[in-house]
């Protein structure tokens, strides 16, 4: 692999580094106590916005979305408005967009799922149904930048699965972005309302007077939108809390420094101030020409309040003395994002379970994931992949148990089915099955 020129700074790094020898070191406490909760204010003004959608419908969402989106057309752009905005994309990102959507359609296609049944001993039918959900949300970012991204990650497993109606929602003050457009449009979205935050969830969730409610409302968003997610739960599904973004790439000596801080950056301006840029090496003068590259790339760069911020609150160069704790250590973090750039990065990655998405190799960059090679780039965050999983096409089925016992299975099992209801007390469930029974 070809290097980068060594750095050639020599003033004091701006990422941290720190030798540990187990994982209760307190920086690694620090990272992973990460917590941008809402304030007391921001969940008031949420549950009031939800309220105020669910009583004065479509209505509200337009003065919410005017108030807080700053929109200033309509709030539902026609399919002819949006192919009018998507002529306006640049031609060679409406070829990245069609090559993405195609890659990521080919990996999600390998998740769809059907349904089963057997026969069991005594002739009973037994299996579970599977089915699309009806219609979906699709919340996609626009308030600081601009998704296609989002919306191809998050409408194509929906597809796959089956699902007929999706609806896609936007904060777009002056308007859709022609990039998003075309996405919609190349995959047949036409249903797209210019609202975001909390006023876009409420809308989807509780339907209005113009726009039914959807079954699941899936898609990252500001933080309004993501306690919202949270409050409207069990009226919809949702697919997760999406916490800040966060990369952790374990290095060893063969490493290019330049492109492991690149890496780093990758994640660190995303924004928000929280999110985790962590490397950890076996190799203290890897660590140190980390430290220097990064700092060379954030002074060069347009974002560097931005950038500054983030690594100083949680950008971290751990050096293990063995990869024993190096991947110990990167299971406690459980990240969104895992690197490995080391000589042998199948051998790391099979002692590595928890990881939302797993990078490997010096090319493997990050943003292949997140824009083009097709796994999901809606992915575990804040330690979440220690028990959650990526974005798929199993997120859009419901899934229906089927029992069909005739009379010879009843005959056979009834009256320990019966015994077993007499033991919980529940009398009038063991009647029915001896109501049955000869």
């Amino acid at each position: 692999m070809p290097h980068s020129p060594k750095p050639k700074s020599k003033s004091a790094p701006l990422l941290a580094i720190h030798a540990i020898k187990n994982i209760a070191h307190p920086q690694v406490r620090h990272l992973l106590q990460r917590d941008p909760s809402p304030s007391p204010e921001i969940s008031s003004a949420v549950q009031g916005i939800l309220k105020r959608v669910r009583e004065g419908g479509h209505a509200a969402v337009l003065e919410l979305a005017r108030r807080y989106d700053g929109l200033q057309g309509v709030l539902s752009p026609s399919p002819a408005a949006i192919a009018k905005c998507a002529a306006k994309c640049s031609a060679p990102v409406a070829k990245a967009i069609d090559a993405a959507i195609a890659n990521v359609r080919r990996f999600h296609l390998r998740q769809r799922e059907k349904s089963w049944t057997f026969t069991g001993p005594d002739g009973e039918r037994l299996g579970q149904i599977i089915r699309p959900l009806r219609r979906v949300g699709v919340y996609v970012p626009g308030g600081q930048g601009v998704y296609p991204s989002t919306l191809i990650m998050n409408t194509v497993p929906a597809q796959v699965a089956g699902v007929p109606s999706i609806a896609v929602v936007t904060p777009a003050a002056k308007g859709l972005a022609p990039e998003v457009a075309y996405a919609a449009q190349a995959l047949g979205v036409t249903e797209i309302h210019l609202v975001g935050g909390a006023q876009a969830v409420a809308m989807l969730a509780y339907g209005t007077q113009k726009v039914g409610r959807v079954d699941k409302i899936v898609g990252p968003g500001n933080v309004y939108a993501a306690l919202a997610k949270r409050e409207v739960f069990g009226i919809v599904d949702i697919d997760m809390i999406a916490g800040p973004s966060e990369i952790l790439v374990m290095a060893d000596d063969s490493a290019d420094p330049d492109w492991v801080a690149a890496d780093l950056l990758s994640q660190a301006e995303h924004g928000s101030g929280y999110e985790a840029a962590i490397c950890i090496t076996t190799s203290q003068t890897l660590a140190r020409e980390i430290a220097l590259c990064v700092k060379e790339q954030v002074e060069a760069s347009p974002k560097r309040e931005l950038l500054e911020k983030c690594l100083k609150a949680y950008g971290r160069i751990f050096v293990v003395p063995d990869w024993e704790l190096g991947c110990a250590l990167a299971d406690a973090i459980a990240p969104e994002h895992l690197e490995i750039m080391t000589r042998h990065p199948k051998a790391l990655q099979s002692r590595i379970q928890n990881a939302g998405a797993i990078f490997l190799g010096a090319y493997s960059s990050e943003p292949v994931g997140d824009y083009y090679a097709g796994p999901n780039h809606v992915l575990p965050t804040s330690g979440s992949a220690r028990f959650f999983s990526p974005l798929g096409v199993y997120d859009f089925y419901k899934r229906t148990s089927l029992i069909d016992y005739g009379s010879r299975a009843l005959q056979k099992h009834g009256a320990r089915i019966a015994a077993l209801a007499d033991s919980e007390g529940f009398i009038h469930h063991a009647a029915a099955l001896r109501k049955r029974l000869k």
